[in-house]
This record gives C-alpha cells, sequence and structure tokens, in this order.
C-alpha cells in the first residue's frame, strides 16, 4: 500500500506540472497580444498626436486542476497567476486501488495576483543628432584643438600689432605695452575659465597669457636688459609659483607650461659670470624643482619624469659653474647643497621602497648616481680632496648600489626583467670604470691583488644563494682585473691573489656545492688561465729560466691540474650524472697537454728536464687507462697505442741505441700480449698489437740491429730478445692450452 501512496502523490505531482506549463502558455499568450496592441497604439499616437488611455489589463482566472486560458479581448484581457504547487502529506488510510487510481488529492492555489501592463509613452522625434560626449573626434577638435589655435591666433594678431608700432615707442613703453598685454590677456582669460571651467577656449587663452608674461621677463632682461639677473629670477620664482597654483589646481597643460619655463629659465645659466649670483641662482633652482617635484609627486609618471628634469638640470648647473668660476665660498656652498640633494635622490631611488611603494627606479638610481659622482667632484675640487678619496667615493656610491641588491629578493615583484639585467649591468660597469681609475692612477696598490679580496664576498654569496647577478658580477670584475694585468708590469703577488681567488671559488662552485654545471666549467678555465699567468710571470721575473724551462713550468702545473679534475671526476653532479660536454672537453684538454708534453719530449735536451716531460707525459697518459680497460676494446688499443709512442719518443730523445730501443720494445709488445690474454679487461686488439709490435722489433733485430762487431752489448740484447720471444711463444701455448682445457 505504501508504493500506491508513492505513486499517487507522484501522479498529482505531474498534473500540476502540466497545469502550471499551460498557465505559462496563457500568460505568453497574452503578453503577446497585448505587445501587438501597444504597437499599434503606438503607432497610432504618433500618427495622431492624441494620447489614448491605456486599457486595464487583468488576470485570467486559472481553474482547479485544469487551467482554462480566458479568450483574449481587444480591451481588457484578464488572467490569474497560480504559485507553486506544494504537495502536502497524505493521510495513512487504506484505500483500494482503483479507487487509487481515479481519486487525486487537488493541488491548492494562492490568491491570483494582479499584473498591468504600462503604456509605453511615445517618443518625440529629435530635430538633430548631438555628437558624442566622449570619444569623439569632433567633439576633441571642436572644444581642444580649436581653442589653442585660436589662442595662437590671437598671439600672432598682437605681434603683427606691435610690429607696426614698435618703431616709434621707446623702451619703457615697450616694455610697459608686454606686461600690460600679457597681464591683461591672462586676467581675462583666467576670470572666464573661472567663470566657465569647462570651456577649453579660456583654459588656452590662459596659457597663451601666461607663456607672453614668460616671454615678457625674459626679453626685458636679455634684449632690454632693463633688469638684472637676480630681479629676473625673482620674477620668473612669481611667475612659476602662480603657474605651478594653476597646474595644481587646474589643467595639467600648466604643468607643462610651468615646467617648460624652469628649464628655460635654467639654460640662462650658461653666461652666468657673477659669483654673488651663484647662490641665488640654485635657490631659485631648488625651490621650482622642489615645488614641481611636490606637485608631481603623486603620480609615479609624472613624478619620474620631474625627478630626471631635476638632476638634468643639476648635472647642467655643475658643469656650467665648473667652467665658469674657480673655487670660492659660494660655489663650495653650492657644490655641498648639490651633493645633499643628489644624495637625497640616490638613496630613494635606491631604498626608497623601504618607505614608499614603488620607490625604486634602478634607471633612476644609475642617473642619480652619476650626478651625484659629479656634483661630489665639484665639491671636491672646492675643499681639495686627495684622488684616493675620489677613488673610495667611487666606490662607495657603488658599493651602496650593491648592497641594495642584496637585500632584494630573486624575483622582487617592483622591478622587470629589463630593470634587474640593468641594474646588475650599470653595477658592474661602474666596478669596471673603478678598476681602470685604480690601475691607471694607484697601480702599485693594484698589483697588490687586494681587489679580489673584495670580489670574494661577493662571488660566495651569489653561489651561496644561487643568485646569478652576484656570480656574473664577480667572475666579470675578476676576468677584468686579470685581463687588466697583462698590460703592465705582470706582479707576482698579483697574480698569486688571483691564482688563490679562482682556486677557492672553483673549489666553493664545482666541487662543494656543484649544482651548475656552467659556472663549474667557467671557473675550471679562469684557473687555468690563472695558472698559467702566474707560473709565466714567475718564470719571467726569474732570469735563469730558458724559453724551454718557461714552456714546462707553464703546460706541467695545467697538464697536472686538468688530470686531477679528471681524476676526482669534475664531470660528474652530485647525484653521479656524467655531463659529457664537460667530460670531452677535459679528455681534450688531456689529449693536448699529451701532445705537449711529447713535443717537449723531443725538443729538450737537458736530461734532468727531459726526465720531467716523460714523467709529465706518463701522468698525463695514466689519468684515462682505468676508463680504457673498462670501456671497448679498441680503447685498450688506444691505450697500448699511447704508452708505445712515450717509449719510443722518450727513448730516442735520450739517444739510445737501436738495439736497446728494440729490446725495451719488445719487452712493451710482451706486457700488451699478457694484459690481452687477462680474462678481466683483456683483449683481441690488444693482443694483436703486441704480436705485431714484437714481430717488427725482430725484423729491426735481423736487418738493422745486426752488425759484424762482435760487442757484449749486442750479443746480450739478442739473447734477452730470443729469450722474450720464446716467452711470447710460451705464453700463446699457456693460454691456447688452457682454452683448450675449458
Amino acid at each position: 500500500m505504501g508504493q500506491i501512496e508513492e505513486l499517487e502523490k507522484e501522479l498529482g505531482n505531474i498534473r500540476c506540472q502540466v497545469n502550471e506549463i499551460q498557465l505559462s502558455l496563457a500568460r505568453a499568450t497574452c503578453a503577446v497580444e497585448n505587445f501587438k496592441r501597444n504597437q499599434q497604439l503606438t503607432q497610432q499616437t504618433q500618427t495622431v498626436q492624441q494620447p489614448v488611455q491605456q486599457p486595464v489589463v487583468q488576470q485570467p482566472v486559472i481553474q482547479q486542476n485544469v487551467v482554462q486560458p480566458q479568450p483574449v479581448t481587444q480591451q481588457q484581457p484578464v488572467y490569474k497567476v497560480v504559485q507553486p504547487y506544494v504537495p502536502q502529506k497524505p493521510v495513512q488510510q487504506p484505500v483500494q486501488q482503483t479507487q487509487a487510481a481515479q481519486t487525486i488529492q487537488q493541488p491548492q492555489f494562492k490568491q491570483p495576483v494582479q499584473q498591468t501592463f504600462v503604456q509605453p509613452q511615445p517618443v518625440q522625434p529629435q530635430m538633430y543628432a548631438a555628437p558624442k560626449k566622449n570619444g569623439s573626434t569632433e567633439s576633441w577638435i571642436g572644444k581642444h584643438l580649436m581653442g589653442v589655435l585660436a589662442s595662437v591666433l590671437i598671439f600672432i594678431a598682437l605681434i603683427l600689432f606691435a610690429s607696426l608700432i614698435i618703431p616709434y615707442l621707446n623702451d619703457a613703453v615697450k616694455i610697459t605695452m608686454m606686461f600690460t598685454v600679457s597681464i591683461g590677456l591672462s586676467g581675462f582669460a583666467f576670470y572666464e575659465h573661472r567663470k566657465r571651467p569647462k570651456n577649453t577656449f579660456f583654459t588656452a587663452l590662459l596659457a597663451c597669457g601666461l607663456g607672453c608674461s614668460f616671454l615678457s621677463i625674459l626679453v626685458t632682461r636679455i634684449y632690454f636688459e632693463a633688469i638684472s639677473d637676480l630681479v629676473m629670477y625673482i620674477l620668473l620664482l612669481a611667475w612659476g609659483g602662480v603657474v605651478l597654483y594653476m597646474g595644481k589646481k587646474e589643467s595639467k597643460l600648466f604643468q607643462v607650461i610651468g615646467n617648460v619655463g624652469f628649464i628655460i629659465s635654467a639654460l640662462l645659466a650658461w653666461e652666468l659670470d657673477d659669483e654673488t649670483l651663484i647662490v641665488p641662482m640654485l635657490i631659485y633652482l631648488v625651490i621650482m624643482g622642489a615645488s614641481h617635484q611636490y606637485i608631481f609627486w603623486k603620480n609615479e609618471k609624472q613624478r619620474l619624469i620631474q625627478s630626471g628634469i631635476n638632476l638634468g638640470i643639476i648635472f647642467y648647473f655643475v658643469v656650467v659653474v665648473c667652467d665658469n668660476f674657480s673655487v670660492t665660498t659660494p660655489l663650495t656652498i653650492a657644490a655641498l647643497i648639490l651633493v645633499a640633494i643628489c644624495i637625497g635622490y640616490f638613496v630613494y631611488f635606491i631604498f626608497g621602497n623601504l618607505l614608499f611603494q614603488g620607490a625604486n627606479n634602478t634607471f633612476f638610481a644609475f642617473a642619480s648616481a652619476f650626478v651625484l659622482y659629479f656634483s661630489y667632484l665639484l665639491l671636491g675640487d672646492c675643499i681639495n680632496t686627495p684622488e684616493w678619496f675620489d677613488l673610495v667615493v667611487f666606490f662607495a656610491i657603488a658599493v651602496v648600489a650593491e648592497l641594495a641588491l642584496f637585500a632584494k629578493p630573486d624575483e622582487s615583484e617592483d622591478q622587470s626583467p629589463s630593470e634587474r639585467f640593468f641594474s646588475s649591468i650599470w653595477i658592474i660597469g661602474w666596478f669596471i670604470v673603478a678598476e681602470l681609475f685604480t690601475y691607471v692612477k694607484f697601480f702599485d696598490f693594484f698589483n697588490t691583488g687586494a681587489l679580489f679580496i673584495a670580489l670574494l664576498p661577493v662571488a660566495i654569496y651569489g653561489i651561496k644563494k644561487d643568485k646569478d647577478v652576484f656570480r656574473n658580477q664577480a667572475l666579470v670584475l675578476s676576468i677584468v682585473l686579470s685581463v687588466l694585468e697583462l698590460f703592465g708590469e705582470k706582479s707576482v703577488l698579483f697574480c698569486a691573489a688571483a691564482l688563490l681567488y679562482a682556486i677557492v671559488v672553483f673549489v666553493y662552485e664545482g666541487i662543494i656545492v656543484n649544482e651548475s654545471i656552467v659556472y663549474k666549467s667557467v671557473y675550471y678555465f679562469y684557473v687555468q688561465a690563472c695558472l698559467a699567468l702566474l707560473f709565466h710571470t714567475i718564470a719571467e721575473s726569474s732570469r735563469v729560466f730558458t724559453e724551454e724551462m718557461t714552456r714546462m713550468f707553464i703546460v706541467i702545473p695545467m697538464g697536472l691540474f686538468n688530470a686531477a679534475m679528471l681524476a676526482i671526476g669534475l664531470h660528474k653532479d652530485n647525484e653521479g650524472e656524467v655531463n659529457v660536454s664537460l667530460l670531452s672537453g677535459l679528455n681534450v684538454i688531456n689529449a693536448i697537454g699529451l701532445l705537449v708534453g711529447i713535443a717537449n719530449i723531443i725538443e729538450t735536451e737537458d736530461p734532468l728536464l727531459n726526465g720531467l716531460n716523460v714523467a709529465f707525459t706518463v701522468a698525463l697518459a695514466c689519468v684515462n687507462v682505468k676508463r680504457h680497460f673498462k670501456n671497448s676494446n679498441y680503447e685498450k688499443l688506444y691505450a697500448g697505442i699511447k704508452f708505445g709512442i712515450i717509449l719510443l719518443v722518450s727513448l730516442v730523445s735520450y739517444d739510445a741505441s737501436g738495439y736497446v730501443i728494440s729490446v725495451a720494445t719488445l719487452a712493451f709488445a710482451i706486457l700488451c700480449i699478457i694484459i690481452g690474454f687477462n680474462k678481466t679487461f683483456g683483449a683481441k686488439e690488444l693482443r694483436i698489437y703486441g704480436l705485431v709490435l714484437s714481430m717488427i722489433c725482430v725484423v729491426k733485430f735481423i736487418m738493422i740491429d745486426i752488425t759484424y762487431e762482435n760487442t757484449i752489448g749486442r750479443a746480450i740484447s739478442f739473447l734477452i730478445s730470443g729469450i722474450l720471444c720464446f716467452g711470447i711463444s710460451a705464453i700463446y701455448n699457456y693460454f691456447e692450452k688452457q682454452d683448450s682445457s675449458c
């Protein structure tokens, strides 16, 4: 019975949903008819131009289960809204199946809601189309460009009128007319601009009047010479205050005008020749620059532009006063003020983020550092600072910038990749200039190698923190130091410091940390270069070294260092993975060392030095022996050929007799045959090589070494060679029996 009741309940829900769908269809039908009727009424209203009373729309009444939509009339269609049906909990009582199929509880509906359609008001036709307010080219031309053009035309007209009457006027009248017209034009435009601020014509006219006032001040001083420089700058300061006030309250146009006037007035200092005007001129520039900076402070782009303008004016003023004046008290005071301002700019652009978000800027940091040092040079000339102190200040500026880099994270959000790259580049360039200055002015100090001590913390920090910017700085600066040493009188102390620095950084980078194959490889070659530089400098400074000794003195340490790196596995990372490129490079360098060692063996005549060459060459040849015997048979054959050549060249270099060479070579051939039969690391190719080599020695004995001179040495050599040949035969017989027994 429970299932039947649930089926009945679901059937009731379905019927209710059907009723709601029918009701929705009725609503849609009524809405379509009302929309058509409203369109017809609107058309009639536009034609007759008389308002028509809107009919009241009533809702159709919905019967209980089946919704019967009322027919829609032209006057008053009515329909009812049926609320969603919420089924009630059925009463538990026995019901027969036949009765349950026919009797279903009827859904309950709430009070119908009346809805009224509002008659839309007729739209009055427009007599004209107004231009768009935003983004319209027509509006921009009409409101802005035409106002500017009007101001220009009026200004030209005034000039033309003035040109007609100027010849008949004296200087006082001319000056009075200039200021009267410019001030009057500015006053009228300002009054109209405040009265109608949205009218851009008066804004442009006011800008034109202010420009005329600025030109009037300049013409009065430069052309008529009616006022002094001090009075001119006072008037310009007052004019700048007015313009800046307008720029702060009104249009950005006045800010541009103020900056243009500021730049022009600063350029007028080129012919400044009165030292009493240095401080007043500087005060004017400081007040104007600070005022512009304050007004433009809130906008980041304008703040940076104004900072660039102020720094450029400071640099220009430093150049002017250095060229026009000697050391005086006003100049010293001006230099102190300029240095203080530049320090403020430099610190702001380097560490400004500690106080203001987005203050740091690496481009302006470089500009402020440049202007700061030139301002310091002006101060240094005034107070007669020594050259070493100038160098210390130059280094200090770069050190401060370097400390700022230390304080920044790797991926600082306030710096783009281009800014981080430029920051690293300009600091590197600054240090390179400092190194050049040290090399030229303080060569003795440069030759001590003390600069490597300053570079070591930068390199170690970059490796430890995995910051390429400091790795690159230390690498580039150390290479520049070493290259500079090549162009002067080389110092053993400097070269030893360079080698010590290179070894420390290489060991930390390539052995202890061992994460970057690139930096490990670069520092490997840097160590090799420092080795060559040091031992070449030692050989040059000592007069007892011959050319052969110098060559050996350079090549042997480099070759042994490369052999040591192969032995300790420099080509492997911390996980033991082999870098094929680095391994190939080390092997190529080792092969070059072998060839150079063989060449030295051939060319060296001194027995002791020749012994060193032989030992060096054999040591290089033994580096890869273990790898040769672990790999293919051809590498084992290569090892045999390599040692055979070294043996032959060494014997020839000591002028050994032919039979001695034959005996030694035959003994080496037997060694190759024995090694070739070894089951662990033997190779058939190596056995064949030893057998062929022994046959060559026998032929050489019979054809070349034999003579009719009855000497004991030759007899002994032949006897030994014969015994060795029997030994070869015995070796082959022994291993053949071993193979057959197996």
